[in-house]
């Protein structure tokens, strides 16, 4: 057993990993904000909670007290935010920080960095690259260069003797995932208007369902003997508009539309500029639309090798995550309907009270 520190914890690959850490026998401290929502983790007796955030180096020096692992999650994965220094804040500055204190307490850090901490991959490269690329000529999102940051932060810190291993991530999916792709994958299931493929989609994407990660980072935790690691916790690639139209097929949904990239580009600054004026972060930007057009060709052999990292075949993985959001489409639509009856009925209550009225 072993005393694991999570950041990031209550987050979309986050749960399912302190469920599994859970399950395996470790206690566990999750570094929580006062308004995080923990109520996935209710029954679980080997889960405690700091109030904390990366951000402030008094928490995290509480936090890591009596600790052996650090798994660090936490980061701010939005696309868009009003404050445009959360990014480097919470990404750059807030990973250093956990970087700096696990070296001081001679703490092994295990951190989750992204793909977009690699960079973008050749156009038909012969293939898939590993974890030895590094490429920072092209960033269409601040998140991605902070992440790419982020990782060269870790590096340094190795040098100097922190014991850590970055783990990064594909695209992830799987249910109850909201954020861009999760939004696109509900739309294409809901048969919604905006289910629509900006330029040709013929661009190369790694797809991971969350839950392949999860079992790779818990085995990297338990594996003490992994020190100053790199691996690609990935899935399969598959070419974009193939994704989009695999989505549609197990749905039974129509394939989404295909729009100009000029347009989809134009759409995303449009949603960027009524943000500002709504003050709702928008889904999609410039930024995301743009971000379209590059390869992620990425491999995970290093992981499956060493680590024996199992990769879910997507169609089997994309089937169990499309009826996720089946069920969710249309329980929505019981809930609407509902909402829909009560609101009728109401009106019809206070027409009749008000002809009452009249008549008295």
């Amino acid at each position: 057993m072993k005393e694991i520190l999570v950041t990031g914890g209550t987050g979309f690959l986050g749960s399912p990993l302190v469920k599994k850490l859970s399950e395996a026998g470790h206690h566990l401290k999750l570094l929580v904000r006062e308004t995080s929502d923990t109520s996935c983790f209710e029954g679980l007796d080997n889960v405690e909670y700091v109030i904390g955030d990366v951000t402030d180096m008094d928490s995290l020096y509480k936090a890591v007290e009596n600790i052996d692992v650090l798994c660090h999650l936490a980061a701010y994965t939005r696309n868009w935010s009003r404050d445009k220094k959360i990014w480097e804040k919470v990404n750059v500055i807030g990973t250093e920080n956990i970087a700096k204190i696990a070296l001081e307490k001679k703490i092994r850090l295990v951190y989750a960095s992204s793909f977009m901490g690699l960079g973008v991959t050749p156009k038909n490269c012969a293939e898939p690259v590993d974890e030895t690329h590094d490429n920072d000529e092209v960033f269409t999102l601040d998140y991605g260069k902070s992440k790419y940051k982020a990782k060269k932060i870790v590096e340094q810190y190795i040098e100097k003797g922190l014991n850590a291993c970055m783990v990064y991530p594909t695209i992830l999916y799987g249910p109850g995932d909201f954020n861009v792709f999760g939004q696109i994958l509900h739309d294409i299931v809901a048969g919604s208007i905006m289910a629509i493929c900006p330029g040709k989609g013929d661009s190369v994407a790694n797809f991971v369902y969350v839950n392949d990660v999860a079992d790779g980072i818990v085995t990297i935790i338990e594996n003490g003997d992994l020190n100053n690691e790199h691996f690609i916790l990935g899935g399969e690639n598959i070419v974009f508009n193939d994704w989009l139209n695999l989505i549609a097929e197990i749905a039974g949904t129509r394939k989404p539309r295909h729009i100009p990239m000029s347009v989809g580009l134009s759409y995303g600054r449009m949603c960027s500029m009524a943000a500002k004026i709504t003050k709702r972060k928008p889904l999609y930007t410039r930024g995301i639309i743009k971000n379209i057009k590059y390869n992620r060709e990425y491999s995970s052999e290093k992981a499956v090798k060493q680590i024996n990292y199992k990769i879910t075949p997507l169609k089997e993985a994309m089937q169990t995550t499309v009826e996720w959001y089946m069920d969710y489409v249309e329980a929505n639509k019981k809930k609407k309907k509902k909402a829909t009856k009560k609101e009728k009925q109401a009106k019809v209550e206070k027409s009749d009270k008000q002809m009452k009225e009249v008549i008295a």
